[in-house]
């Protein structure tokens, strides 16, 4: 229970008293330590309490007076608590019904604690009650989810109530300001009507949450801080795209040579897609192997939504045409264009055939690859023709680097008449070659 008092005068006599010197019976043991008093954080009308001490905790004392008049306005006895957590010598203790205080405001606590060893505290300064209204919103939502570029409206609905502290009954608070939150930022502040109820619009330019907030205000000093839940509001992008025409399909280039790219960006729209202009982005030049790219250039589209770049690729892969927009309602787009494949040159800068003594004959000669890469192998077939029309693989002798060149040499035993030459394959990177055709010389 709890009783109320008009003056403070009495506790200090009472102060006084459990402050004075011990009966000369007392047990000798250590005071109740008061750690702290103060509201219950979602129940502002319950008052906690913290207390510790070297035996169980047998009485509790709160007296409770107005920080603005320092008058003492409640008394609330040892029966009113109930240990919440902890254990009786170190626990939290609650008021088991809200307080009934005359008025809304600040309280401090005042706290008499009493332990098993007949051990007394008073601590005039344990802490404070927040007895006041705790804001709350009821039914907050939008009469959207998504919003798009040509609608971002969005009306939010709702009720705002408080919390009395005294019977926890939510009651509507009219005419009470309440402020539309889009992303954490005040849109809009509107203001409740006799049953709390409220409605205002804002505006959303990107895919963020909408809150509704109540801030306390001067107008109404007893009334705390509360927020609603958020909603998402998503966004509903203009889609986009890219075509390329040109290189319109797969092809293959020296070493070198410049490519030309053209490629347009269009918008869908009701009617269907059309070019879309002053949208920024960049092109890159990828290599199939992956890992290497290198910036071909940046661009804003013009009326027609077309780009145009050259670029002289390094070796095999494609371009990458990508448009990012700051608008968040535009849908980004990339693209790639067909393959190009960069083959390097290859040629054989000699090649002889020798007929020896033993009726075999000797080949040899020397390859170079001027565009500055070199295969990691380089097999060399030896081919043989009767007329120099139809050829015949022989054999296959490896090129390796000889200081001047990549040389090559190999012995045919038996070798008929006729014409010798040397081959080179082409691979994913080296076009192939071929020697000058020759007959055995003695």
């Amino acid at each position: 229970m709890f009783r109320r008092r008009a003056a403070w005068a009495a506790i200090g006599t009472v102060a006084l008293l459990l402050t004075g010197t011990p009966a000369a019976n007392a047990v000798e043991g250590e005071a109740p330590d008061v750690r702290w008093a103060s509201s219950v954080s979602d129940d502002l009308g319950t008052l906690a309490v913290g207390i510790s001490s070297d035996s169980a905790i047998t009485g509790i004392t709160a007296h409770i007076v107005s920080a603005a008049t320092q008058q003492e306005v409640a008394v609330v006895e040892y029966d009113a608590f109930g240990l919440v957590s902890g254990t009786p010598d170190n626990g939290v203790w609650h008021t088991k019904q809200p307080l009934d205080l005359p008025d809304l405001g600040t309280y401090d606590v005042r706290l008499e604690a009493t332990d098993a060893d007949g051990d007394r505290t008073v601590d005039n300064s344990a802490g404070s009650l927040a007895y006041y209204v705790a804001a709350v919103f009821e039914d907050v939502r939008t009469d959207r989810t998504e919003v798009d570029t040509d609608n971002r409206q969005v009306r939010v609905d709702g009720t705002l109530k408080g919390r009395w502290p005294a019977t926890r009954e939510l009651k509507p608070l009219a005419d009470h300001p309440v402020d539309l939150d889009v992303d954490y930022w005040t849109e809009n502040t509107v203001r409740t009507d006799a049953e709390g109820r409220f409605s205002g619009t804002v505006t959303v330019n990107d895919a963020v949450p909408i809150q509704a907030v109540y801030r306390h205000v001067s107008e109404h000093p007893y009334v705390l801080y509360g927020e609603s839940s958020s909603v998402r509001i998503g966004v509903r992008q203009v889609a986009t795209r890219w075509t390329v025409q040109a290189p319109a399909e797969a092809g293959t280039i020296d070493f070198g040579q410049e490519v030309a790219l053209t490629a347009t960006l269009e918008r869908e729209t009701p009617q269907g897609w059309v070019p879309f202009a002053g949208q920024s982005g960049g092109v890159l030049y990828e290599s199939s192997s992956g890992g290497q790219f290198a910036s071909v250039g940046y661009f804003t589209t013009g009326e027609d939504g077309k780009v145009s770049f050259t670029h002289t690729p390094w070796e095999t892969g494609s371009f990458r045409v990508s448009s990012r927009s700051d608008d968040p309602f535009i849908a980004p787009a990339s693209v790639n264009s067909a393959q190009i494949t960069v083959l390097r040159a290859s040629v054989f800068t000699s090649f002889s055939a020798t007929r020896t003594q033993d009726r075999s004959v000797h080949v040899e000669g020397a390859m170079d690859f001027p565009d500055g890469w070199t295969p990691a192998t380089i097999p060399v077939h030896i081919q043989y023709s009767r007329d120099g029309k139809q050829w015949t693989d022989l054999l296959t002798a490896e090129a390796t680097w000889s200081g001047s060149g990549h040389a090559f040499s190999a012995d045919i035993a038996g070798a008929r008449r006729g014409y010798f030459r040397a081959h080179f394959e082409g691979t994913e990177s080296f076009r192939a070659a071929t020697s000058e055709a020759v007959k055995a010389s003695r």
